[in-house]
């Protein structure tokens, strides 16, 4: 028996007369339910797609991930605070551009509430949703594609795990990443339950897409909701690669 295993039988012998035991914790902190996937799929390097000031990633190391970090982030405010937090973990880089579906400068909607931030355009249903969202100034930022960058991000032969958070353009960067998803293990998207910019993939196909690319669905988290009648807005799906494929 395990050192543990007799430390937990003692402790039991002592509160289980007093009416009590000890029973093993289970969180449903989502960083936590995350890096327990991380963990079951021996993930070595996260792609951070959409990082803003890097609050993923250092969530990720809080719940325990010590593995290869990569952000990559276009505004030039939120970049800058990536910048500093990124600089404290020596297994954290980041990058001053966006992730789409082709290379190119394009114009970003910059949002009060800069997470909020977009190349499309903002429906009513999120304005009213969120309150001081609306957008506030343009910026000009760089697009790539993730698949004329994935070879020189030194993650070859690594466990890949993409996280993408790009307020709607989530499908636009996967149609970049078309040859670099074969080389990713697992997906993280947020996805919109209702359209909260104009222009945006539904749901739907985009999971339709990724089961495509032999990727399953094993988990939805709760996000983004509207407080005046409880609608979920948005949520996180995490997608694995079937095994074998």
């Amino acid at each position: 028996m395990k050192l543990k295993d007799e430390l937990l039988k003692f402790i039991r012998s002592v509160v289980n007369p007093l009416g009590y035991d000890i029973v093993k914790f289970r969180t449903s902190n989502p960083f936590h339910l995350i890096f327990n996937h991380l963990k079951l799929n021996n993930i070595t390097a996260v792609l951070d797609v959409g990082a803003n000031a890097g609050q993923y990633s250092m969530e990720l190391r809080k719940a325990g991930y010590s593995g290869q970090i990569i952000s990559f982030e276009p505004l030039s405010e939120a970049y800058s605070k990536l910048s500093v937090n990124s600089s404290r973990d020596k297994n954290w880089k980041a990058y001053n551009y966006a992730f789409g579906e082709t290379e190119t400068i394009a114009s970003i909607h910059v949002s009060a509430h800069s997470p909020s931030s977009s190349f499309l355009p903002m429906t009513n249903t999120h304005r009213e949703a969120a309150p001081g969202s609306d957008y506030i100034k343009e910026e000009q930022i760089e697009i790539k594609t993730l698949d004329t960058v994935f070879d020189t991000l030194g993650i070859k032969g690594e466990n890949v795990f993409m996280k993408v958070d790009t307020q709607g353009y989530e499908k636009k960067v996967l149609d970049g990443a078309l040859k670099s998803l074969s080389e990713i293990r697992g997906v993280q998207l947020e996805l919109s339950a209702t359209k909260l910019y104009e222009g945006e993939e539904n749901y739907y196909n985009i999971c339709s897409f990724l089961e495509e690319k032999n990727f399953r669905l094993v988990r939805i988290i709760p996000g983004f909701t509207d407080k005046k009648n409880g609608e979920m807005l948005q949520f996180d799906a995490i997608f694995f690669r079937n095994p074998g494929k």
